[in-house]
């Protein structure tokens, strides 16, 4: 739900799908009781309840976290932005009182204003000076606000400063009437506002002076039976208005003119005030995609060897030294890169990812440094390197044992000198990035043997992350595989509820030659070829279910799967060979559809005895 706004209000609160939570999504990729959010000593802790997708904080999978202003909070398809100071003002203390009858009343359309009338002649010259010195202030003022409360902020002090008055204050009201936020020109206590006043403002849009309105009970200088006269004006934000600029003060102090000034500023605020609400919203939206991107990129796993993979990226992140992150093909190094970066101080900055095996020697160059105009047959105009588009931050060079040994030098020269020179330049170029490179190889015995620099290796290998086989690590396939089932079922176009435990059983089998990747697409497949709510283990590649089957199971108490693969088996020959070989008739004994029979003769490895029993 994006902007939806939990709030922290008792000291431990929980989060899951189950309805009994403070905090729930009916999410199935959540556990019933996900985590819990636990006040002590003055903060905020984040903790797992054992959930079986994990939870995340700014990317990184989290068994205990102490939560700090702006962190992300990923679990299962949402993500939460922690904040401990809500960016509004704080709302003051409101006393709404009701007029009184008999008090009296100046209306002023918010077009009628003579300020905003080049042949008005105001009545008193010095008046309009300074209005007319307040209003260009107002110029300056709605053209370079950024934020909300600083333009609120600001309007505030600008119009204690242009009109004279006890209270100057900015009132936003809510949907419901309510006061939500105030913005006033001093700080004090509590803020009398005339309820009927700003109904009426509200709902005609128009300027209004109000004498002898209600009295002021908390003004401790104010004389018994006082009055006080209230100025106020809509502050509009596009088509509707949002709040209102309020000024309060004792009978007699507020004049017509002051009605026309107070009415022209809030008519000139109208698109300051649209244009940092919108911009806040785009902020808002921002991070959200930002949060976004960064749950696609999450590492997913609660086994030893990836604790000390999190373990590790703790550590090197907040420094900038190079990192080497070595493992075979799909298990997650860019991940852990890109995790690098986003813990980092480096992480408002580029993420730039360059695939050295995809390039020839020649693209690799023009790609990494650059190029100038006529540099090479095709350059027809400058093109700025991966490099220096990544000046301040991160460079991921993948594969770069696969890379040229005439660019390994060129490498070596930038992680030295910090500098490069673009293909046909003569301009030397300085950036300041961070390197982080992965490989599939041994670089050490590629270096021993004299295929990679030994020396580039000793300034890769400054600290270096050893990534985990899939097989290494079989108490996370079952997370992994539920994550990306929620990820791409929707491509499915059908519902899917879950894995069932037989196809579980058969994935934890396999011993995944392609790692995380291979798991990814698996389950995609599964996904899209299915019929059933479950992936089954039918849904899986021949490689799979045979590497999780023998070819004879014996059927025991501890070999259930194989004794219900078994009985499939036998339940379609001895249907085939009732329909005399028919497949049609075959689906319709079994009550499956005829594509399904296909697939779990083909996946059965049952083609070839139907065949010959033909």
């Amino acid at each position: 739900m994006s902007g939806e706004v939990f709030a922290l209000t008792e000291s431990e609160v929980s989060l899951g799908r189950d309805s009994s939570n403070g905090i729930y999504f009916p999410d199935p990729a959540l556990s019933r009781r996900q985590c819990v959010f636990t006040h002590a000593d003055g903060a905020w802790t984040l903790n797992d309840l054992k959930s079986s997708n994990g939870t995340f904080v700014n990317g990184l999978q989290i068994t205990s976290h102490r939560l700090t202003e702006g962190d992300r909070v990923s679990v299962g398809g949402s993500i939460l932005l922690f904040v401990a100071h809500p960016v509004e003002a704080p709302r003051e203390d409101i006393n709404l009182v009701e007029s009184e009858p008999g008090q009296q009343t100046e209306r002023l359309a918010l077009d009628d204003t003579k300020y905003l009338r080049p042949a008005a002649e105001p009545r008193r010259q010095s008046r309009t000076e300074v209005g007319l010195r307040a209003l260009l202030r107002l110029s300056t003022l709605v053209h370079s606000a950024t934020t909300e409360a600083t333009l609120y902020g600001d309007l505030a002090t600008l119009l204690g400063e242009m009109i004279p008055a006890d209270l100057v204050a900015v009132l936003l009201v809510g949907h419901d009437g309510g006061i939500e936020s105030v913005y006033r020109n001093v700080p004090g206590g509590a803020v009398d506002v005339d309820r009927a006043v700003v109904g009426q403002v509200m709902k005609e849009r128009t300027g209004l002076l109000s004498t002898g309105a209600s009295t002021i009970p908390s003004a401790s200088d104010a004389p018994a039976g006082s009055r006080r006269a209230v100025l106020c004006a809509p502050l509009e934000a596009g088509d509707r208005p949002v709040g209102v600029l309020y000024l309060a003060s004792q009978a007699g102090a507020f004049e017509t003119e002051d009605l026309q000034l107070l009415t022209a500023v809030s008519r000139l605020s109208a698109t300051a005030v649209a244009n940092v609400r919108r911009l806040a919203m785009l902020e808002t939206e921002t991070e959200r995609l930002k949060a976004d991107l960064q749950l696609k990129t999450n590492l997913v796993g609660d086994s030893e060897p990836m604790r000390r993979v999190y373990d590790m990226i703790g550590r090197v992140a907040p420094a900038d030294s190079n990192v080497l992150i070595a493992g075979e093909t799909g298990t997650g190094k860019e991940l852990v890169a890109r995790a690098i970066h986003l813990n980092s101080r480096r992480a408002g900055r580029p993420f730039v990812a360059i695939n050295c095996a995809a390039l020839t020697e020649t693209l690799l160059e023009s790609e990494l440094f650059g190029h100038e105009r006529g540099a090479f047959s095709g350059a027809v105009a400058q093109k700025r390197g991966r490099l220096e588009i990544a000046d301040a931050g991160t460079v991921f060079l993948d594969e770069i044992g696969e890379m040229p040994a005439s660019m390994q030098s060129k490498i070596l020269r930038v992680l030295q000198l910090r500098e490069f020179e673009r293909v046909g330049g003569t301009r030397t170029i300085k950036v300041d990035i961070r390197l982080v490179a992965a490989t599939n190889r041994d670089l050490a015995t590629e270096a021993r043997a004299g295929r990679f620099r030994e020396d580039l290796y000793f300034r890769l290998n400054v600290v270096t992350i050893q990534m985990p086989a899939l097989r290494d690590r079989p108490s996370d396939i079952p997370a992994l595989a539920h994550y990306f089932l929620s990820r791409c079922k929707a491509k499915a176009g059908r519902r899917i509820s879950g894995i069932s435990s037989a196809a579980l059983a058969c994935l934890r089998a396999y011993d995944w030659p392609g790692n995380v990747r291979e798991l990814e697409n698996t389950i995609e497949r599964a996904a899209v070829l299915g019929t059933t709510e479950e992936i089954l283990p039918e849904d899986l590649p021949d490689s799979v279910i045979e590497a999780a089957v023998s070819p004879a199971p014996r059927v025991t108490a501890d070999n259930i799967h194989a004794a219900v693969l078994e009985t499939k088996k036998k339940a379609i020959i001895e249907a085939f060979r009732a329909s005399g070989g028919n497949y049609t008739v075959t689906a319709r004994a079994l009550g499956v559809h005829p594509n399904y029979l296909h697939r779990l003769v083909r996946n059965l490895g049952l083609k070839s005895m139907l065949t010959a029993n033909r």
